[in-house]
């Protein structure tokens, strides 16, 4: 059964992360998505760690593609690229404003060439303002977000989140629901357009509920380790084993069987802890109790307990038990896939299952350049 974008065409002239993401995402639901090259590769190749003198960054942002590779300061090239975008149906690329216009290649050019396109351009701070020129990466966006005001150990200055792609995915599912989105208008009207995505709006967007806080109150967030502002308790504990566990009360019907399952019923009714905006209130008090309790046994006992009280909780999971648990392997989110040049990889599954146009297979990428012939040759811009 096709994908559900079975029959659109991307023109993917994306680097490293943001837009090579979305781009594969599309890929997964079916599109057929042509990553565009220039010779000397895009920044992702030269990213470690290698597999088999590939980079792993390269591998798996770009599953589902087909690669070529065109100098678009060429005039030649240039026009090979015109021609393939005149058959397609979306254009995606996340360079610096400007140096895609550089290279004959922007918005007026492109939709005068194919009305239908919807030409998606990701930026770190936009085409606008005092920053629309700067270039940016995740860590400099979590910087100016605010995002690192929020993050670390409480006292802290804050602190990066050390997961470098978590703010460039971010952005890139929102290319997607946009892509999607945009393709849906063209349905209704016929016509393509542009769509602009910045890190930053995307950044600011995962902070909705940090954002309202300060401003209901006006104060800045701190930053509160694991802990959540809002609900208590709801962080991370240290146990006999000296393993985390995470656990968050997040209703108060759970309140009580919280106190059950760590054997101290005596709180349920405390005034100082019966109403979570009381445990709020009083959450100095409280955790130190509870992070005393927690010590005494390791935290498998705790999971038992706890899981049979149906309250919220997780050991902090490395990963290697994560690709062997059974919930992650019976859902398929970590899958096996055999690739021509690298072997057999272990790579992130779908993250959605569609029951009428079920998306996938996933589908090793390739090297760079490596279907430049064949593309070109299915798409009779050179002879067969």
């Amino acid at each position: 059964m096709p994908g559900i974008l079975e029959g659109i065409r991307i023109f993917d002239l994306s680097i490293a992360a943001v837009g090579p993401w979305a781009a594969k995402l599309l890929g997964e639901m079916g599109a057929d998505v042509i990553k565009v090259e220039a010779p000397e590769g895009e920044l992702s190749h030269y990213i470690p760690p290698p597999i088999k003198g590939t980079a792993v960054l390269y591998i798996s942002a770009n599953f589902n593609k087909r690669h070529i590779v065109l100098d678009l300061k060429q005039e030649g090239d240039r026009a090979i690229a015109l021609k393939i975008i005149e058959k397609s149906d979306v254009f995606l690329q996340n360079m610096r404003p400007g140096a895609v216009e550089r290279l004959g290649l922007g918005y007026e050019v492109v939709s005068q060439l194919n009305p239908r396109i919807v030409y998606v351009s990701a930026s770190a701070y936009g085409r606008t303002g005092p920053m629309a020129k700067e270039a940016g990466v995740d860590p400099t966006v979590q910087a100016f977000s605010g995002w690192c005001s929020i993050t670390g150990q409480p006292g802290s200055q804050g602190e990066m989140f050390r997961h470098l792609a978590h703010l460039d995915i971010n952005t890139s599912t929102m290319i997607v629901e946009a892509v999607l989105q945009a393709l849906l208008a063209r349905e209704r009207t016929g016509k393509g357009q542009r769509v602009e995505i910045e890190m930053l709006a995307a950044a600011l967007s995962l902070q909705t509920s940090r954002l309202a806080e300060y401003f209901a109150t006006g104060e800045q967030p701190q930053p509160m380790g694991s802990a959540v502002a809002t609900t208590v308790p709801h962080q991370a504990f240290l146990c006999e084993d000296q393993k985390y566990l995470a656990v968050g009360v997040v209703s108060e019907a759970q309140w009580p069987r919280f106190c059950r399952a760590v054997k101290l019923e005596e709180l349920v009714n405390d005034p100082r802890f019966v109403t979570n905006p009381k445990r709020v209130e009083h959450r100095a008090e409280l955790i130190p109790l509870l992070e005393e309790r927690f010590r005494a046994k390791p935290a498998a006992w705790w999971v038992i307990r706890l899981t049979k009280e149906q309250v919220p909780n997780s050991r902090i999971m490395d990963f290697d038990a994560l690709g062997h648990h059974p919930q992650v392997v019976q859902n398929q989110h970590i899958v096996n896939l055999n690739t021509r040049h690298w072997g057999t990889l272990s790579v992130d599954g779908l993250p959605w299952k569609f029951e009428k146009t079920p998306a996938g297979p996933i589908r090793a990428g390739g090297l760079k350049g490596e279907h430049t012939e064949a593309v070109l040759r299915e798409l009779g811009i050179i002879e067969r």
